[in-house]
């Protein structure tokens, strides 16, 4: 921790030095990897990384420079190419250093003290109890073709010319498997990544038996006949098509005319039961923390409620630019990558309807747990066309598996068409969380 705050007060040094007002973020992180195949050891990776950036701002006009040497010839060589870069950049009046946020509420957990001093050993066991879980849990299981456990513990800090400063500490571990399941002469690939950010609370037996009930439920799957049905989405499903349309509230894309939702704020724009939230606190998100990487505190941003457009999700300067408050929306890949808006915990709120419920509610439906070209959904436009599996629902309970199925449209007939979410809240890796959500009269393409 001392270490760490000597990078801080060498790189303030460094911007006082420059003469404009600037900002530092400090990154270091260790990663581990290892990968199992049949219970056997198939590799093993470490990555220490340490780097900085700076920002400097000056007349409305902003430089971006980074290193990896966190000397004070390595920041001054930073800070000189960032006010090199000043001249390079256009002015913009609301271009400025983020004002100090005082804000202040119960900070998630994001951080295990403890991880550091699991055995590696320890590790590599719960990699094998995944792969081994697995293949109990369904004969039909007959490859796994890895098993893959990752931790990642490290520490952010930002500090700025105008006197913020805050450093926090984070810890992650993930776990996935992928494999096959046989029946017929006919397979079925299935994959599952759970996180945590406790080596304890990772469960090793569930992240392989949910991998193998998404392979084997596809097994004998086949293709249907176009029709308009009820749809249930499933959590992972739904928190993947709702983070998919994420870059319409970006209010830099707003600002830029490409959101679907830029003119639409104050208007409806999905169903009346429909709230979505974006939750930089939400209790084991793996999107939380306490503040932004601008240094800004998270919150809790209600982004639709009642189905009307009630905001965007903001970066200091947009928050500027468009006379409201920041979010704490903005994120860095690392520290070699600019700030960058995204949502930090996106979600649908539950309408208070269980799953069982939900599922009676859908009848004969399609209940779909796969879906394929997430990348290609059009946040201009707003236009989509998703490939898909699932299996029909009779009565509300699962019948037939089905593939090669497709679902296109456009996401404001999606989102007007949400009828419940269930009460099944699941985080997701990579920030969101997703429940089981109902939509009605989806027209769902087959042969």
């Amino acid at each position: 921790m001392r270490e760490f705050d000597d990078v801080l007060d060498r790189g303030l040094a460094a911007l006082v030095v420059a003469g404009h007002q600037g900002e530092l973020y400090v990154e270091e992180r260790h990663v581990l990897r290892l990968a199992v195949t049949d219970t056997a050891l198939e590799s093993l990776e470490t990555q220490e990384v340490h780097g900085a950036a700076f920002r400097l701002f000056h007349e409305g006009r902003t430089g971006f420079a980074f290193t990896s040497d966190v000397s004070p010839k390595g920041f001054k060589q930073a800070v000189t190419m960032a006010k090199d870069l000043l001249a390079c950049t256009d002015p913009d009046e609301s271009m400025a250093l983020p004002e100090i946020d005082e804000s202040s509420t119960p900070e998630p957990e994001c951080y295990d003290a403890s991880l550091g001093r699991v055995d590696i050993q320890d590790k590599l066991s719960l990699a094998r109890r995944v792969e081994e879980s697995a293949r109990a849990a369904d004969r039909r299981v007959t490859k796994v073709r890895q098993s893959l456990y990752t931790d990642v513990v490290g520490r952010v800090g930002i500090a700025s010319t105008g006197g913020l400063r805050h450093s926090w500490p984070f810890s992650r571990v993930r776990a996935s498997i992928e494999l096959v399941a046989e029946q017929d002469g006919h397979a079925q690939s299935g994959y599952n990544e759970e996180f945590a950010i406790r080596f304890s609370a990772l469960d090793p037996s569930h992240v392989g038996r949910e991998a193998a009930r998404r392979a084997t439920q596809k097994l004998g799957a086949e293709t249907m006949p176009t029709r308009r049905a009820n749809v249930v989405l499933e959590p992972v499903v739904a928190a993947s098509l709702i983070a998919g349309m994420a870059p319409a509230l970006h209010a830099d894309n707003v600002l830029k005319g490409k959101s679907m939702l830029g003119a639409r704020l104050g208007r409806e724009v999905a169903g009346p039961r429909v709230r979505l939230l974006d939750d930089g606190r939400l209790a084991g998100g793996d999107g939380s923390a306490a503040w932004d990487d601008e240094g800004v505190a998270t919150r809790c941003t209600l982004l639709i409620e009642t189905g009307v457009l009630k905001s965007f999700l903001h970066s200091s300067y947009t928050s500027v630019r468009m006379g409201c408050a920041p979010t704490g929306n903005v994120f860095r890949r690392s520290f070699a990558s600019p700030p960058r808006i995204a949502p930090s915990n996106l979600y649908l709120e539950p309408t208070g309807i269980s799953r069982e419920e939900l599922l009676a509610q859908a009848g004969d439906g399609i209940y779909v747990t796969e879906v394929m070209g997430l990348h290609t959904i059009d946040t201009i436009s707003g236009d989509f066309s998703l490939g898909a599996a699932g299996v029909t629902l009779k009565n509300g309970r699962p019948d037939k598996p089905v593939d090669r199925i497709g679902i296109a449209g456009n996401l404001l007939d999606l989102l007007g068409s949400i009828q419940a979410v269930a009460t099944d809240l699941k985080c997701v890796p990579g920030g969101g969380a997703g429940s089981s959500t109902l939509l009605a009269g989806i027209t769902v393409s087959g042969r």
